[in-house]
């Protein structure tokens, strides 16, 4: 696996230090979030590396994308805050017509899947290759796989962090699904 910069680590740590603490009570002081740069007409959307929400809205008067979401808090019409995998984002109404007020946290397990994403060099497939059915039925599994194999620098690990996004697992249980299906696709049997 490749190591993490010293400074994306210190932000992960940063922002899931903080998605702890709003699931323990703790609200954002308004000063914490005062000075983000604010993002207008916001939506949600799925961030292009991570596959994970991420929101896109008019920052500084350009079209924006932000890194993705590990909390939020927004009321009606979408007014509140993010906290963002690399600091706050202001929310002022939103274009989501699905949007629900409340709040919204990553879960606890989330950590560890986002430093192993970073850890293998993960980066989504796109989402036609998104799976339903079991690893065994679904050929789209295969698909996923090979994608990783082309694009992460620990494939398996890629797969595995895949699995538990998608099956929102840990990523213990993700590595215990899906190694023993890597290996068996990765060996060549000969019938006897």
């Amino acid at each position: 696996m490749t190591a993490i910069a010293p400074a994306l680590r210190d932000l992960l740590d940063a922002a899931f230090d903080d998605r702890d603490k709003i699931a323990g009570g703790w609200q954002p002081p308004g000063e914490l979030w005062a000075h983000a740069p604010t993002l207008h007409r916001w939506r949600y959307v799925v961030h292009p590396v991570s596959g994970t929400l991420a929101l896109s809205g008019c920052l500084d008067g350009e079209h924006r994308q932000t890194e993705p979401v590990v909390a939020m808090l927004t009321g009606p019409a979408g007014i509140g805050w993010a906290r963002t995998l690399v600091g706050w984002v202001r929310l002022a109404l939103t274009d989501d017509r699905e949007h629900r007020a409340g709040r919204m946290l990553l879960p606890e397990h989330a950590r560890e899947i986002e430093i192993a994403a970073q850890e293998a060099g993960y980066r989504a497939p796109r989402p036609s290759l998104r799976p339903s059915g079991d690893l065994k039925d679904d050929v789209r599994w295969d698909e996923v796989a090979k994608h990783f194999e082309a694009t992460a620098d620990e494939p398996s690990a890629a797969m595995a962090v895949f699995y538990a996004r998608l099956k929102r697992c840990p990523l213990p249980a993700a590595h215990a699904k899906v190694g023993g299906w890597w290996l068996c696709r990765l060996l060549d049997f000969e019938a006897a």
